[in-house]
Order: C-alpha cells, then structure tokens, then sequence
C-alpha cells in the first residue's frame, strides 16, 4: 500500500496540496461523513468519512504504482467510487482525466479522443462498466470498486503544489479536445476564493446534482465542501432532470446552506414543480444559491424568488458568479446576502457593443452583475482587435490574471501561448487595474476568455461571447463539430461553406445553420428530405435541437480573405435578416402552421385508425346494453387528440380547423352515434367556451387535461321550467368575495357525471343578465343528481346536477358577465353543425345496410334491390345525404376563411340532417321487416340513437318556428347569405316569395290568432330549410351527376312544401282551440281509463341501518321536490386512469406495440409540436430533433405513463433504432412484470437497485447535456 510522506499540516488551512489536506482531515475528523449519495435521488443514500476516503484512495493508489506523472481516465457513474477514484490519482501522482462514461449506441468519438490526446495509460471504472469499457479500448482497465487493501509493498511519495492533479476536457472540438491543466495550487486558490466569497463554515451543508465531471459539479460541488470541511449531499443529474423537485426537497430535508446551477435549472424547477408541492418544501437555510455557467436571465431569478417566497426562498440568496476551467472555476461573484445588481440597457445598442441606459424603452433588456473579482486576480476589458484596454462602461474581452490561472492546454503549446499568453499592445490612457497600479506597455500575460463584458461601479457584466463557442444549457458546443455534421448529410451541401451559431430566442439559446449549397444541386435538391437529415444527424451526434436552417446560393457566406468562415459576420447578418436565403426551416414557424392546422393527411389517418378501431375494439351493443362508454374508449380516443380536436396544439390538441373536424365527426356518426355525441359533446359544448371564452390562467388550467381526455367537460343550461328558452332559467349566481356563489339544478347534462368541469349558465342579476361559468368537480355544494334512463343515446349519461352555494371563483367566468348566453350560443350553433356531420355519417350507414340487405334478400318478384320503392328511397336518401353534406363543407370553408355564417345556416343544418337521419333509421328497420325489429341487426339502436337528434340542441319544430320568424322579419343577414356568399339570389328571391304566399294565403281569410301567426312561421321555415339546401348546391356550380340529382331533388320538394303550405288553412292545422282539445282527449278516459302502474320495481335506496345518519332523509326529500325523483345514488363519473399495463392486458403482443408505439408518436408530436402523421415510427428519435432534456422527459413520462414498476434508462430515446423497435422493447415489460410480481419482494428490489445503477451510467450526452455538464467553459456564460 502507498505510504505517503508524513505531512506537517497541523491546520486545513496550511495545506498545500489537497492530499495534504486529506491526510490531515482524516487524521484529525475521520469519523466526520464528507459525501452523502443519494442513489434514488430521494432517501436511499450511502456515506463516506473522510477516514474511509483515505482508505480507498490509498488502496487504488497502490494499483497504480509506476505510473506517477502518467494520465488515468476515470470512467465512472454520477458516485462515491468516482470520487475514491479520483483521489486514489492524487495519493499516486497519477494525472486524473475525468469523463462521462460512455453509453450503448453513443458516438465514441470524443471519448477516443481524449483517450488519444491524454494517452492516458490505465482506465480506472467500476465492475458494471468493466466488460464495456474493455471492448472499447485496448489500455489497461481496472474496476476500483471491488479492490483488496494491500500492505505488502510501500511507495513514499511526495506530492507538492506543482504537482498537476487533473486534465479538464470541457472545451475543444470533438476532433481536437483541449485539455485544461490543473495543479494542487490552482485547486487549493480557487478553494480558497470560494469559500471566502461564499463565506463557509465547518456548519455549511452543500446539495449538489451538478455532473461530477467539469468545474462546476467537480471542483465546485466535490472539492469545495471538502476544502471547507462540511459534507455535501449529491445526486445524479437525471434523478434532477427527471423530478426537479428532488433538488429542493433535498435542500429543504437536509437544510443544505449552499446549492446551485446554471439558469435553465431554476427555470426547469418553474416548469415542473406544481403549486400543491411548494408546501412540502423548506428553502429558509438556502443562503447561496449560485447561478453561473450560461446567460443569467433576470425574468428566472424574479420569478424564482417570487413562487418559492413561501418556502421561505430569499431573493438575497441568489449569487450570481461567473467563470470559465482556464481560471479553475471561480473568478467574480456578488456579496453574499445581498441582492443581484441588475443593470437595464438598450439591447439593440448592446449588440453593437455600446451600453446605453434604457428603463422605459421596448429595446429595454436587463443583465446581471457576476459581481467583483477578488484576491489576486487583475481584470481588464480589452479591446479585442487593439489589444487596449476599455474604458469604464465599454464593452470589450475579458482578459484574467492570478494564480487561479491554470497552466494551460495539454500538449498544445501554440495554442497555450496564444490564450494564456496575452499581453496589452500599448499603455492604456488613464487606465488602471483592480489594484490601482496604472498599467504598462506590453503588461502580462493575460489569459484571453473569449467572453464580453463591461466594468461599472467595480461590478462585472457578461454580455455575450467572442468567441464561435456555442453553449447551451451550460454544455459547450464548437461549431466546427456541428458544420461538419451538417455537410456529410448530402452530397448537395457545400463542404466548408456552412456556419453554425447560438442565437437567444424567448430567453433560451438556440441552434441556427446556415449552409450553402451546390450550384449543381439548386433545381434538384429534395430540401424537406435534406432538412430531415439534418436534424436527426445534429440529434444523434451532438444532442441538439435545430431551430432553424437557411440554405444559401454558392458564394454567399461570409469568408475571409484566406477563406475562413466568418462565423460572427454570419451571425450578424442572420440577426439583421441580411442573408439571402433560397429556403429556410424555422422550428417556430413550423409549431405556428401546427397549432393553426393539421394536414389533411393527418386526418385521413386518424380517420383510418377509427375505422381499424371501430373493427377491432367497440362493441355497441354491449355500450347499448350495459349504458356506459368503456373506460378503454375514452382513454384511446384521448390518446388519439379526439377528445380535443380544435384545441391549439400547446395545450395538447390537436389544431384541427373545421372541415377536418367535422370530417372526423361523419366518421363517428357512421361507427356509433353515441359516441359521436360523446366525442362532439366534449370538444363542442364542454372545450368551445373555454377555449374561447375562458382567460389564459383558466384555459392554461384546463385545456391540457381536457384535449386529452385525462378530464372531460359538460355544459349545463337546460332547467326544468327552461328547455328550449334559456331566458326562462331560475338558476342563480350572486356576488360573493370577489367570486360568485351559484343556486339552482340543471337536467339532462350529458356526461356531467363523468366531468371535471362543468360550463354553467345561471341568471346573474347584478350584471343585469345570464353568466356561465366553469365549475369544478369536487367543489363543495357541487352535486350530481340521479341519471335520466334514455331511450336512446344510452352509452352517455345524462344526468341533473344540483349546485348548492357552488363557489366560482373570478378567474371561472365565461366572456363578461350577463353575456352568457353568447357563450351558450357560440357552443349551441357549432353544436347544430356538428350533430349534421355526424347525421351524415348515420345516414350513410343505413344506406349501405339498406343497399347490403336489398341485395341479397330475394321476394317474389326477384332481388329487394330491383323493387321500385326501394330504389326511390334509396335515391332519395343519396340526394338528401348530397344536400347536407354540401351544405355542412360549404359551412366549414366559410368558417375556415374566417367568414361570416349567419344563424339560418346553423339552424338548417339541424333541422335537416337529423331529421333525413331519422327518416333513413326509420327506412332501414321498415325495409328489413321483421329483422330490422331484432335487436342485434343494428337498426333498432340507430333509431333509437338517431331520435334524440330531432331534440338534441332545440327541436325541430321550435328551431322551424325560429327560422320562419327570422325570414319574415330580419332577413338582411340570410339574404347576404344565400345571394352573395352562396351566390344564388335568385333562390332566396323565390324563398321570399313563397313566405309571401303564406303569409297572404292567411290574411285574406282574416286569420289572427296567435296560434295562425305560428303555423305561417312554421311553415316559412319548412321552405326555408329547403331553400337554404337548394342555394348551397346550386352554389357550388357542380355539374356532377349526383349533385345534378341533389339539387333537383331540393327543388322538386321546396315546391311541394310550398303548393302544401299555400292550399291548406290554419283551420286545417288547428282544429280546435287548447281548451277543446282538451275536453276532448279526457273523454278518453271513458273508453280506455286512466293508467298508471304502481307496482314496484328494484328498491335503489340504502337500508336506513347503513345510511350515514338520518339526514340523509332529509336530503332525499329535498332532491325530491327538486327534482320529482326520490333516487339517492348519483351516477359516479368513471375513473379514466392512465394507461396501465391491466388496461393493456387484453392485447396480442402486435396489438400491445401498435399501441404503445402511437403512444411514443403522440408524445413526440405533443413535445415538438409538430403533426403525428409527419412522425414515421420506422425513424429514430433522433430524426426529430430531440435534445437530451427531452429524452429524460421521455423515460420518466414512459414510466408514469405505463405505471412501470422499475425506471427506464434516461438515455432510452438512442437505445433503439427506431421509435417503432422501443414500443418492441416497452412491450415486453407486460410479460417481465407478470413473472416479477411472482418472485419475492428482496428480488425486486434488487432489480430496482441494478436498474439505477445503470440509469446513472450515462454519458456526456445522457447526463442531459442541460445540465451543466461542462458548464463554465467560454462563451456566453454570465458567471459561473
């Protein structure tokens, strides 16, 4: 074993070398724990003394005796074994050259580099990675985590300052890493300096999820604490990526002092962490939260300190820092306990590099102070052209000196000289240092950073990057890496003549290529298959996210005159839109055209599966039966976006405009009318007025979960004494602190039941009106009343609710208050549209049963078909199909156009399409005779199911009345219908002449009664229902035979409506007055009696002896009066659950994988928002784009998703292939569950653990490149 010389550290504070100090700590507080491991990144966690870390060290330093001075990389997990490692290299004088360890599939390139550029001799890993590692490299390879103390042979070492501890590989292209070399003196400095600035005590607790690889994770998340002599808590950077909550919840369950991260983290923690969860935490003893390694966004620190005030966060905490590996870490920070310095300035003058003072302006932009640099740096902003330094306020390069200061890169000498090595070209006017001492000609060396910033008031601000590094989410990428990437992706992009940028978009850096292209290949090249290349080859290799690409002419990129790509003129001129670009994709502008529209492709597919689906997995005559929707229904056709089709694709809808809509509604009245109306009902009068009606907090709320099923929507308006005149309504809502309590009971609510939330219309008399609002399951006094048993329809529920003291708070108001009912009638009209798609898709059903009996049933005079009255109604239900049809497209243009429709049109399509669908119902059961009476050949429940329609949403009879009303006395809008839009003024000419008719066929006989003046509005509408028909198919100018037939067909009968409206009298229709019809049908009773049946039926009551208390007496008798029907049980809504592998148990293994790989597809469509039809499942992830924040997301919603029992590796997005191979791999979980379930619980437990293990073995690019895995390294970071 190594014995290294005695050391005479008597203090931590005289150590020179860190083995020093870790001889001394373990002599003198050995027992005293350093690291604490967190391996589920929660609770489970392991410990280790500093006694214990110079037992392991010593004992790995013994394995590498001989080897002082010579490079071991050290392939480890996020764990203790890496950091026993890592000092074992220190107590060897073995250069230690940390790196992410590599995962299945990934790109070695990188790793083989460093390999090669270290020439490092051994490889230190763990036994998990033993056999991995030994496939990919021909060094020696040792697993540290299962070695032997061994005394037999001592070696005296000494290590001293200059002593070079690590190589940091955080910067240099993926061809040509640089090395950054760091000695025991440049650690033990840059200690020193942290632990000054953030004032740490042996009290101090540190959290860190950091990778342990670079600067920050490394230096300031390992070897602080150390330094400090306090423990530190660390976890796995995808344990934080996967729950962010696990970071805070750390910090509050240990009350860590010292914690921090790069910006998006903060940000991240905002996005994910929900507001149920704040109370759970304790932030009170954070007193240092660094933030650094990327663009520091005031907007984040704000917004941070204001969600987690209640935590007990302070906004003092926050310590803005900024640094880069060439200086070890640390450079500048703020004053502890004191709030960031912000300073607001013009950012179209920042980009020029001018500071301009702006608080009022639009350009105003604001940027944070990395505070003052301490001990014996000297900083001085540099004119980067000149080599002179600026002058207060002036933007210009960062150039560093101190002994943080490293040593340079390995092995390279040229490019050491020209970074570290800078000298100031002439004597600075007036300039002085740090210190005061005026500076002189030629001062030096200067470590050049390649960042800007400005000095003012002593305080440093980072405003951007000098150099062509990119860097996001604290990662730094070289372009050069990218640029070649892009140009090996086809053969007609120029080599050499491309340029890849970071730009900041919405806060957030992003991804810009710009490219040339072969002047051969302008005309010929397949540019959205090119685009598609890139974004997955940019995917796999790098782990980024495209934002946009631009494709030039030949020629056209910036160079200089040697031929260099000037990345930064590129740059400018891509911000100033100076670039001619022959094309371009832009990420957002292809997310903008989605949420607008979905392809109608996407529809054709979805339409497609519904037809699959309708095959293979409903059963309507079991939904008929057992009155209920399966659960499995409901939670596919969320899946599937139905539930929320219209709803803009950020919400998680699918975007889709209204002919695709409505498409898709045909379709569903063809499969079951039932579930047309559950699907139509949802979107339509639960989703419509909130999407339109409702604020942002309360659509941001609310429209996820309904666009995708996890919740649904009702709509109640219908009362008891107001059915098809809302203006009746007795339901109240009266003011109450600042929200409104609601009074009253609704009826026939469909799927109220199964709600979470319900669009209520009650009276509002303080705002002199109706009001709807949005209440919510589980809001007290909110109660579901007994379900109505329907005739038809009979898979939905409808059912009463009874709201009692409801509270609504403001945020659940509908439009203003006392406009309701534009609300409710927005919902109602689109409803009329479309119950008349989903007419048209029952009514072709039973033209094809129809046909398909006809066809095959023989009679005596030969085949059913031949019949002339089956030809004749089948005939005439093709032209009324045609007339609808037409009508409903015709309607969906207009309101794609955003056009005006007038309420005419609305109403026609109610009254016509359910009535010609109630009339085919009726034809299809009278045409199959005795079996259209037998229940299992379908006719029965499609006549049952299309009667409601007649009703549904205002019945015929009424909404008749209205249409004649209205063309008798406000026709303006109708008449700008049919004659401009529909372009047929000669058939509303012939409608108002025909109204006329009626009207004076009735004058001249001196008819006045009320009753008359009904009938001539019934009638009118009667014949304008045909009008209306006859105006769109004559409009659309088709000269095809079936529509030919249509419109001769609407004409034929719009004139026999009328000739019947004009020879009969009111006397005819009304002949009797009420009273003596009245008499007459109560002297029915003399010849048939007065029936009622009384005996009783199935006892639904709860024994007295079980009810709660005798209150619920009480109760019953209440709903009783307020409803006539003494039921206590309210129907339960259904709990629609995610997907769970018992939901999916049914499933053949083909069917299992279909499933979960349009799950994976969703999800991405969902994550990129992009249309799922342009998702091929034969593709990989990677051709998508995806970043590796997204595939951690992707692992962890998987797993909630499908309630697996053991996490998925984190990296699971480039494990496989293809998307559809991973819904392979996710399949066979279902059979490994089955039999795991069967061995006992030590066994699964031990699985779990394993998995871990491995979901920590990620490399540069699993560790998420989000983090900051190699943060601090040049360009654009406001501090570390």
């Amino acid at each position: 074993m190594i014995e290294l010389l005695e050391s005479t550290v008597t203090n931590p504070a005289q150590a020179t070398t860190l083995v020093e100090l870790l001889k001394y700590r373990a002599a003198s507080e050995g027992d005293r724990i350093g690291y604490i491991f967190l391996t589920d990144g929660e609770t489970e966690e392991v410990r280790l003394s500093y006694a214990a870390l110079d037992q392991q060290a010593r004992t790995i330093a013994a394995q590498l005796q001989g080897l002082r001075g010579q490079r071991a990389l050290l392939l480890y997990p996020p764990s203790l074994e890496y950091i026993c490692a890592l000092f074992g290299c220190f107590y060897a004088g073995v250069v230690a050259v940390p790196a992410y360890p590599p995962r299945r599939n990934s790109n070695l390139l990188r790793l083989q580099s460093i390999i090669a550029d270290a020439q490092a001799s051994v490889i230190l890993t763990t036994t998990p990675l033993l056999e991995n590692i030994q496939k990919l490299a021909t060094n020696s390879v040792i697993a540290t985590d299962n070695l032997t103390p061994n005394f037999s042979s001592q070696t005296e070492l000494k290590i001293t300052p200059e002593t070079l501890a690590f190589l940091q590989y955080t910067s240099g292209s993926t061809g040509n890493p640089k090395g950054v070399m760091l000695t025991h003196s440049n650690l033990i400095h840059n200690s020193k300096i942290i632990h000054h600035c953030f004032e740490h005590t042996p009290n101090s607790r540190c959290v860190i999820w950091l990778p342990p690889y670079h600067d920050m994770g490394l230096i300031g998340g390992i070897l602080q604490p150390f330094y400090g002599g306090f423990p530190v808590i660390l976890m796995s950077p995808v344990h934080f990526l996967q729950k962010p909550i696990r970071w805070l919840q750390t910090i509050s369950r240990y009350q860590a002092t010292t914690s921090g991260a790069p910006n998006f983290a903060y940000e991240l923690c905002l996005q994910k962490i929900k507001p149920e969860q704040l109370k759970t935490l304790d932030l009170s003893s954070w007193d240092v939260a660094f933030v650094g390694a990327e663009p520091i966004q005031a907007k984040t620190l704000e917004n941070f300190a204001k969600t987690f005030a209640s935590c007990g966060f302070r906004s003092e905490a926050f310590y803005p820092c900024y640094g880069l590996a060439e200086a070890t870490l640390f450079v500048s920070g703020g004053k502890k306990s004191k709030p960031p310095i912000v300073q607001t300035v013009d950012s179209k003058k920042l980009g020029s590099n001018i500071i301009v003072e702006s608080k009022n302006s639009s350009n105003a932009q604001k940027i944070i102070s990395c505070g003052q640099v301490e001990f014996d740096y000297n900083l001085a902003i540099v004119q980067p052209e000149s080599l002179t330094p600026c002058s207060e306020g002036e933007i210009g390069e960062i150039w560093l000196s101190g002994a943080s200061l490293t040593q340079g890169y390995w092995k390279k000498t040229e490019l050491t000289q020209q970074t570290f090595k800078a000298y100031l070209a002439v004597r600075p006017c007036g300039f002085e240092s740090r210190q005061g001492t005026r500076t002189k000609t030629g001062e030096g060396p200067f470590l050049r950073t390649g960042d800007l910033g400005f000095i003012k008031n002593g305080e440093l601000f980072v405003t951007g990057r000098l150099k062509e590094v990119i860097i996001i989410r604290g990662r730094n990428y070289y372009p050069q890496d990218i640029e070649q990437t892009v140009q090996q992706t086809d053969p007609g992009l120029r080599l050499g003549c491309g340029a890849a940028f970071g730009v900041e978009k919405e806060g957030e850096e992003r991804l810009v290529i710009v490219q040339e292209v072969e002047r051969t290949a302008l005309k010929t090249l397949e540019v959205n298959h090119v685009i598609e290349k890139i974004i997955r080859a940019v995917s796999e290799q790098h782990q980024l996210q495209v934002y946009e690409v631009v494709f030039l002419k030949p020629g056209a990129i910036p160079k200089t005159t040697s031929g260099k790509i000037k990345r930064y003129a590129c740059r400018t001129e891509y911000l100033e839109q100076t670039l001619t670009a022959i094309n371009k994709y832009n990420l957002s502008f292809n997310q903008s055209d989605t949420k607008q529209n979905i392809s109608t492709e996407k529809t054709d597919q979805l339409i497609q599966w519904l037809r699959t689906y309708a095959n293979e997995q409903i059963n309507s005559r079991l939904i008929d039966e057992r009155r209920c929707i399966p659960p499995h229904i409901v939670l596919d056709f969320g899946n599937q976006g139905l539930l929320g089709m219209q709803v803009p694709s950020e919400y998680g809808g699918l975007g889709l405009n209204n002919i695709e809509t409505l498409r898709i509604l045909e379709q569903l009245g063809a499969i079951d009318t039932t579930l047309a109306l559950f699907v139509g009902l949802n979107n339509i009068l639960g989703i419509r007025p909130i999407l339109k009606f409702g604020n942002n907090t309360l659509k941001a709320e609310l429209l996820p979960k309904l666009a995708t099923g996890r919740e649904l929507a009702a709509f109640a308006l219908t009362e008891p004494s107001a059915g098809s005149n809302p203006q009746a309504i007795e339901s109240t809502a009266t003011n109450n602190s600042g929200g409104w309590l609601l009074n009253g009971t609704k009826i026939w609510s469909g799927s109220a039941a199964w709600a979470g939330a319900i669009n209520v219309f009650v009276k509002h008399p303080e705002a002199g009106g109706i009001s709807g609002f949005v209440a919510r399951r589980g809001t007290p006094g909110l109660r579901q009343g007994p379900e109505a048993l329907t005739m038809g329809m009979r898979g939905m529920v409808q059912n009463a609710v009874y709201l009692n003291d409801v509270l609504v708070e403001k945020n659940s108001l509908l439009g203003e208050a006392g406009k309701g009912l534009s609300v409710a009638q927005d919902a109602m009209m689109y409803g009329r549209l479309a119950i008349a798609a989903a007419s048209i898709g029952g009514m072709k059903r039973c033209a094809q049963l129809m046909l398909r009996y006809s066809q095959r049933r023989l009679i005596s005079t030969g085949r059913l078909i031949n019949n002339p009255f089956i030809l004749s109604r089948l005939n005439q239900l093709t032209a009324e199909i045609t007339a609808i049809e037409t009508l409903v497209n015709r309607i969906a243009q207009l309101l794609d156009q955003g056009l005006f429709v007038p309420v005419e049109a609305y109403t026609v399509c109610k009254t016509a399409g359910p009535e010609f669908y109630w009339q085919a119902a009726d034809d299809l059961v009278q045409i199959l005779g005795g079996r259209g009476y037998i229940e299992t050949n379908f006719a029965p429940q499609i006549l049952r199911d299309a009667r409601v329609l007649r009703i549904f949403e205002g019945p015929t009879e009424t909404l008749n009345f209205f249409l004649g009303s209205r063309v008798l006395n406000n026709s303006q809008e109708l008449e700008q219908f049919m004659s401009q839009t529909l372009g047929a003024p000669e058939v509303y000419q012939r409608l108002i002449d025909g109204a006329e008719k009626i009207r004076y066929r009735t004058s001249i006989e001196s008819f006045s009664s009320l009753q008359t003046r009904q009938w001539i509005s019934i009638k009118v509408g009667e014949i304008a229902t045909l009008a209306i028909l006859w105006a769109t198919l004559q409009g659309g100018n088709s000269t095809s035979e079936v529509m030919q037939r249509s419109l001769n067909w609407t004409k034929l009968n719009f004139e026999q409506k009328l000739t019947q409206a004009i020879s009969s009298t009111p006397d005819d229709a009304v002949v009797r007055k009420a009273d003596e019809t009245t008499d007459l049908i109560y002297s029915y009773i003399e010849t048939i009696g007065d029936l009622e049946q009384t005996l009783a039926g199935e006892d639904l009551r709860v024994d007295e002896f079980l009810r709660k208390s005798n209150d619920n007496v009480a109760l019953i008798k209440a709903e009783k009066n307020q409803q006539t029907e003494a039921i206590t049980q309210s129907v339960s809504p259904r709990d629609y659950q995610q997907i769970s592998w018992k939901s999916l148990s049914n499933l053949s293994q083909s069917k299992l994988i279909e499933r979960l790989q349009d799950e994976l597809i969703e999800w991405l469509s969902q994550k990129l928002k992009i249309p799922a039809h342009q998702i091929d499942p034969t593709h990989a992830f990677a051709d998508y784009g995806i970043d590796s924040v997204m595939a951690v997301e992707l692992a962890q919603d998987l797993e909630e998703k499908l309630g697996l029992y053991q996490p998925l590796e984190a990296t699971i997005a480039w494990n496989f292939p293809t998307i559809k191979s991973l819904a392979q791999y996710l399949s066979n979980f279902k059979q490994e569950k089955q039999q795991e379930t069967e061995k006992p619980k030590e066994k699964q437990q031990q699985k779990v653990k394993s998995t871990q293990n491995n979901l920590d073995l990620l490399s540069e690019v699993e560790m998420a490149q989000l983090l900051a895995q190699e943060l601090a390294m040049k360009k654009g970071r406001s501090g570390q």
